[in-house]
């Protein structure tokens, strides 16, 4: 299906600001950490917070030592990030948006703020998420479409390769793959077991991950939990993803979800039980990017509703997920806003290479971000070294 060219314009706009953020800042201590356990002796990455895809890919880039080690970690989330924008603008065609709402898919897959730190920060995220809306396109083809068996088993298989992949970067495709699979419309049982084969087959490099991420996911508390604490971590999760996506998208995307395809309200539905029950459980906000599945979603819904408003109304949802973004990428690239280092997700980008580093204390540093950082940048790798063979033992 052929994007407006509107739509490609928007995509490809995305991409030199993805540029200059990339080379404008530091690695992130995740960033480095992912890093490093590439470059950590070993035939796997050691690690069990996430599978190793990641550190595996990363691990092909770093080989390319002309380029800037910046350039090198954040080519991937460059061209992921346009790949799922480019995926999300044509499920939102396949949802029936027309041109206006297709190009609202783009550029809120291309510009908001988490698909813009997406568009240059390497995380597990974007892999997982384009196995997911390409499974969204698979699971729900077009009417007319009338493919051979073979093609339809090739498309099957297509899929559940992508979907391996997916889940080999990050396990949240796990439960959303099981949802893809029991309600896809028109499927044969083959096809559902293509499309599940190659996960399976993965397996024995998921489950360390599963086991942890359920437990950060449900079982790490920060303090006593109470049920003001619940509530609260609730809807600090909703206000952030507000903030994220804007609040039209919320809006307009779950009154749309009734005019989307069963599959696309279970995959969205239970991406939302999961990431609201975490909050309830630990009474903590879960991280902000777990709801991107979901959130996605949301913005297909959107662009299907978004497209029968006023234009002025269509400029004034444009423009609150702009502005955001314009202010947030000036910032990222020169500080300027007065936040302090606890509450600003910029500070962990700089200052690792030549200047002081960040406050151990800064927003998303972490305990191993440091000596992570110091692997990457000062070549002293033993200490970040010592925390991965605590994984292996």
């Amino acid at each position: 299906m052929i994007l407006t060219r509107r739509s490609w314009a928007a995509l490809a706009a995305g991409v030199p600001l993805h540029f200059a953020l990339a080379l404008g800042t530091d690695l992130s201590p995740d960033e480095a950490y992912y890093l490093a356990a590439a470059r950590a002796p070993g035939a796997l990455p050691p690690l069990v917070d996430h599978p190793p895809l990641l550190p595996l890919l990363l691990g092909l880039t770093d080989r390319l030592t002309p380029l800037p080690v910046e350039l090198r970690v954040r080519v991937w989330p460059i061209a992921l990030s346009f790949a799922l924008a480019l995926a999300t603008a044509v499920l939102a065609r396949r949802r029936g948006a027309r041109p206006e709402g297709e190009l609202f898919a783009a550029v809120l897959a291309t510009f908001a703020l988490l698909p813009t730190a997406g568009g240059f920060v390497a995380t597990p995220d974007a892999p997982a998420l384009l196995a997911l809306v390409l499974g969204l396109c698979w699971a729900e083809p077009p009417k007319n479409e009338a493919p051979s068996p073979a093609l339809r088993a090739a498309l099957a298989l297509g899929f559940g390769l992508v979907a391996a992949a997916g889940a080999l970067s990050k396990v949240v495709v796990l439960p959303l793959l099981a949802i893809l699979v029991v309600t896809a419309r028109g499927r044969s049982l083959g096809e559902r077991a293509l499309a599940l084969a190659p996960t399976v087959l993965t397996a024995p490099l998921l489950l360390p991950s599963l086991a942890f991420q359920l437990r950060h996911a449900y079982a790490q508390q920060a303090g006593p939990w109470t049920v003001g604490g619940a509530l609260g971590a609730l809807g600090a999760a909703v206000t952030g993803q507000a903030l994220l996506w804007s609040p039209f998208v919320l809006w307009y995307g779950g009154r749309a979800l009734g005019r989307l395809p069963w599959t696309d309200r279970a995959v969205c539905l239970g991406m939302t039980l999961l990431f609201g029950a975490s909050a309830l459980v630990r009474a903590v906000p879960p991280e902000p990017n777990w709801y991107a599945p979901a959130a996605l979603i949301l913005v297909v819904g959107a662009a299907s509703s978004v497209q029968d408003l006023a234009p002025r109304a269509r400029l004034a949802m444009l423009l609150a997920t702009l502005l955001p973004t314009a202010l947030a990428a000036a910032h990222t690239l020169r500080p300027f806003l007065p936040l302090p280092a606890a509450a600003d997700p910029t500070a962990r980008l700089h200052g690792w290479r030549d200047g002081p580093p960040p406050a151990h204390d800064a927003a998303g540093v972490g305990p191993y971000g440091p000596a992570a950082e110091r692997c990457v940048y000062q070549q002293t790798c033993e200490e970040i070294n010592d925390y991965f063979r605590i994984f292996r033992d």
